[in-house]
This record gives structure tokens, C-alpha cells and sequence, in this order.
């Protein structure tokens, strides 16, 4: 049941990327937390209730304001800060409910994105070290074989035996999509598809969990008897240009989506 969701919610997002497939990434990325922003707003305004925010922000500005009136008197500025504070305090509450309507849809989305645009694709003059991790202790050194596609092996493999975890490093060579067989576990690295906005997979897991969902960038395995049931991909970060500065993918999504957010508060008269 999971691993069906999870195919529909990745192709979901692909499809919502369509017409981005061929621009650079930040433009995918951009749309993305615009809609974002503007569906929380939404949800928002649709389940709290507004019209006891409203009355609740108009009090606490006449709080606030008694506070500045009445500096010289420190016994009624104490008074309304009191009132000001618990004010605030019903005010949390009335945002908790929406949130929680808010939160898994925000996670999914924190999940494609990071999954997407989070990381950069294989570079062919960069290694990657792939580190594989065994349930049931690790084999020996001379029984783990590696076949690649698209990727050369770059010796040796350092085992640490405390960890159950064996590492070792690839090379891109090409532009093909890449792929790694342990032991006749066969394991996706890098894009999953050849076009921006792409899930990268930095990552693998023979469990079908709900990892899957909230981080689309672990590809899910079928192990072998002898394969490693889980791993991770040391791939690089991605920064953008945006404003002359270098930011992250979070640093894109949290500035776009908050200022969509407050453009749509205003455009569908959401009290925030």
C-alpha cells in the first residue's frame, strides 16, 4: 500500500514539473513553493476560525496599545501585558488546528523538493562514496561483488565491522542513467529520469516504509541474500543564485512559499 502511494505522490510531482523539464532547476523549484505557499493559505483560511482570530487580533492590538498609553502607570502596563500574554496564548491555539492539517501535506512536499532539488546530479570528475549497510552482520571482504553501469569502481572496500557498514567509491563515467549491483542486490544511483526536476536518489532501502513517502530520494531495493538492506550516496548539495547570494533549496522554498503565503492571505482575505 505505501510503495503504491508513493508511486502516485512521485508522479504526481512529475507531472506538476512538466513544463519545467527543460528550464534549469530553480524555476521547477520556484513554481513549487509559489504553490506552496498559496496552498497553506488556503487550507488555512478553510479550516481555522477566522472570524474568532479576528476578533482575537483586534484585542490583542488594543492590548498592545494600552501597554503605550499607560507607561507611567506600571500596575495597569503589568495588567495588560498579562492580558496581552494570555491572549497570545489563545491565539497558539487557534493556529494549532490548522497546522495540523497543514503538516503532513508540508512534509510531502519538504520530502519531493529535498528529493528533487536538494542534491546535485553525479559529476564524471567526482567520486561518490557509497556506504552499504548489512542486517545481518557483514560479509567478507573478498564476497561482496560489485558490478557497475555507467560508473566505474574505485578500490578498495573499507569495512567497519561495529557498524555492520562497508564503503567504498564510484566514478560517473558518461552521461547514462547509473546503476550498482552488490551481490545481486540492484541498486539505482543518481537521477531517476533525464530531465530537471527529477528525483536523485542518494540512498536505498529494502523496507517498504514510510520513508518512502517523506523522503522520495531512498530508492526502495530488493535485497538479496547476501546484498546489503540498506545505503546512502555522499552526493554533493545544490546552491542557488538567487539575489547574487548562493542559496540552499530550503533557503528558496521557505523565503518563496512564505511571501506567496502573505500575498495570498491578502488576495483571499485570510486572518493569519
Amino acid at each position: 500500500m505505501i510503495n503504491a502511494i508513493a508511486v502516485i505522490l512521485n508522479g504526481f510531482f512529475d507531472i506538476l514539473l512538466l513544463p519545467f523539464r527543460m528550464l534549469p532547476p530553480f524555476w521547477g523549484l520556484l513554481f513549487i513553493s509559489l504553490l506552496s505557499g498559496l496552498g497553506m493559505i488556503i487550507v488555512f483560511g478553510l479550516v481555522s476560525n477566522q472570524e474568532k482570530i479576528s476578533r482575537l487580533r483586534k484585542r490583542m492590538g488594543g492590548e498592545a496599545l494600552g501597554i503605550l498609553l499607560h507607561v507611567g502607570s506600571p500596575v495597569t502596563v503589568v495588567e495588560f501585558a498579562g492580558k496581552l500574554i494570555w491572549s497570545n496564548t489563545v491565539y497558539l491555539g487557534y493556529l494549532l488546528k490548522p497546522l495540523l492539517f497543514i503538516a503532513i501535506p508540508f512534509m510531502l512536499v519538504w520530502g519531493q523538493l529535498d528529493a528533487r532539488y536538494g542534491r546535485a546530479g553525479m559529476d564524471n570528475d567526482v567520486p561518490v562514496t557509497v556506504t552499504l549497510q548489512f542486517e545481518s552482520g557483514l560479509p567478507e571482504r573478498e564476497s561482496i561483488e560489485i558490478e557497475v553501469a555507467g560508473l566505474e569502481f574505485l578500490p578498495p572496500i573499507v569495512m567497519i565491522d561495529t557498524l555492520n557498514e562497508a564503503s567504498f567509491r564510484i566514478l560517473p563515467e558518461g552521461d547514462s542513467l547509473r546503476s550498482l549491483d552488490i551481490s545481486g542486490t540492484a541498486l539505482r544511483i543518481g537521477r531517476t529520469a533525464r530531465w530537471n526536476g527529477s528525483r536523485i536518489l542518494r540512498g536505498f532501502d529494502s523496507g517498504a516504509s514510510l520513508k518512502r513517502l517523506f523522503s522520495p530520494w531512498v530508492g526502495r531495493i530488493d535485497q538479496s541474500e547476501e546484498g546489503p538492506g540498506s545505503g546512502w550516496y555522499t552526493l554533493p548539495d545544490v546552491r542557488y543564485g538567487v539575489l547574487g547570494g548562493h542559496w540552499s533549496w530550503i533557503a528558496v522554498f521557505l523565503v518563496f512559499s512564505s511571501l506567496s503565503a502573505i500575498a495570498g492571505a491578502r488576495l483571499f482575505k485570510v486572518k493569519i
